[in-house]
C-alpha cells in the first residue's frame, strides 16, 4: 500500500510539473548516443520537422481532404506507369512476332539458313543500306545487271533513292529503260507477296510504288553525258531535288560496287564503278553550288 500511495504520488508529480506530457528523450543528450551517423540522422530529422510545422498546409482546415486528393493524384501516376509497362510488353511481343515474320522472310528468299546463318545473299544485302537492300540483292542475283551499260544501271538505281511524289510526270518512253523497270517491279513484287506469306502485313501495290520511275530518264541522260541544264527539262523535278537524288545514287553505285566485290563479280564491279564515274561530275557534285 505505500509503495502504491509513493507511486501514484510520484506520477502526480510528473504530472504537475510536465502538464503537456513528459518530454522525449533527447537521444544525444540524455541518452548519450555519440554516433556520428546517427547525430546526422537526427540532425536531418529536425531539420524536416522544423520545415513540415512551417509548411502552410500544417494548420489548414482541408488538409485531410487536399492529402487524400494527393494520394488519388499519386495512386494514378502509379497506375500510368503500370498500364505504360504493360504496353511497352506487349510492343516487345508485336515486335517479337514481326521479328519471326521476318526471319521467316529471309529464310524463304535464301538470305539465311535455318539455323539463322547467313548465306551469301545475306552477306551481299549487308553491303546495302541506301535503298531496298532484299531487292537489289534479288536484282543482283538474278542477273539483271549482267547485261546493262552503265547508264541503264545508273537509270535503274535511281528507283531506289527517288522518293517524291511528281504531278505531271512524263511517261516512261526508252524501250531501254522499261525492260529494267519491270524486272523491278516484278522482284518488288515478290518480295511482298512473300512478306504476306510469312504474316507480315505488306500492301504489294503499295510497295510495288515505293520504286519511282520518273527521273530514270533523266538520270539516263545526265550518265549519258548531257548538260544540267538539259536534263532539268525533261522533268517538273526541282533542280535541288535532281542534285540530292544523284548524290544518293552515286553512295548507293558504291555500295553496289561494295556488294559486287562481296560475291567476286568483277565485270558487275567495272560496270557500277563506270556508273559511279558517268553521274560524279560537273555541278551536281560541285563543293559549293555558288561557284
Amino acid at each position: 500500500a505505500v509503495v502504491s500511495t509513493q507511486s501514484t504520488g510520484s506520477l502526480r508529480e510528473v504530472q504537475k510539473r510536465f502538464p503537456d506530457g513528459v518530454p522525449l528523450l533527447d537521444p544525444v543528450e540524455d541518452m548519450k548516443i555519440k554516433e556520428g551517423a546517427f547525430e546526422e540522422t537526427v540532425r536531418k530529422i529536425e531539420t524536416l520537422e522544423h520545415r513540415l510545422y512551417k509548411h502552410p498546409l500544417h494548420n489548414d482546415p482541408k488538409l485531410e481532404e487536399t492529402y487524400e486528393l494527393c494520394e488519388k493524384k499519386n495512386n494514378l501516376a502509379i497506375r500510368c506507369r503500370d498500364t505504360k509497362q504493360e504496353l511497352r510488353d506487349a510492343r516487345t511481343v508485336l515486335q517479337l512476332d514481326e521479328l519471326k515474320s521476318r526471319k521467316r522472310v529471309l529464310r524463304r528468299l535464301g538470305y539465311c539458313n535455318n539455323a539463322d546463318v547467313i548465306e551469301t545473299k545475306g552477306r551481299v544485302a549487308c553491303e546495302i543500306s541506301t535503298g531496298q537492300e532484299l531487292a537489289l540483292a534479288e536484282l543482283i542475283f538474278n542477273g539483271s545487271f549482267n547485261d546493262l551499260d552503265p547508264a541503264v544501271i545508273a537509270a535503274v538505281l535511281s528507283c531506289f533513292v527517288f522518293e517524291e511524289g511528281v504531278k505531271d510526270a512524263p511517261e516512261l518512253t526508252k524501250e531501254s529503260l522499261k525492260g529494267p523497270y519491270r524486272q523491278v517491279q516484278e522482284v518488288a513484287r515478290r518480295i511482298a507477296q512473300v512478306e504476306n506469306e510469312c504474316k507480315l502485313e505488306t500492301n504489294v501495290e503499295e510497295y510495288v510504288g515505293k520504286f519511282k520511275w520518273e527521273l530514270m530518264e533523266v538520270t539516263h541522260a545526265w550518265a549519258s553525258g548531257a548538260k544540267f541544264h538539259d536534263i532539268c527539262k525533261m522533268t517538273p523535278v526541282f533542280e535541288g531535288s535532281i542534285i540530292r537524288v544523284m548524290r544518293r545514287l552515286e553512295e548507293l553505285i558504291r555500295q553496289m560496287i561494295n556488294a559486287a566485290k562481296a560475291i567476286g563479280n568483277n565485270d558487275l564491279e567495272n560496270k557500277f564503278s563506270d556508273a559511279s564515274l558517268a553521274i560524279k561530275r560537273d555541278i551536281v557534285f560541285a563543293a559549293s553550288l555558288y561557284l
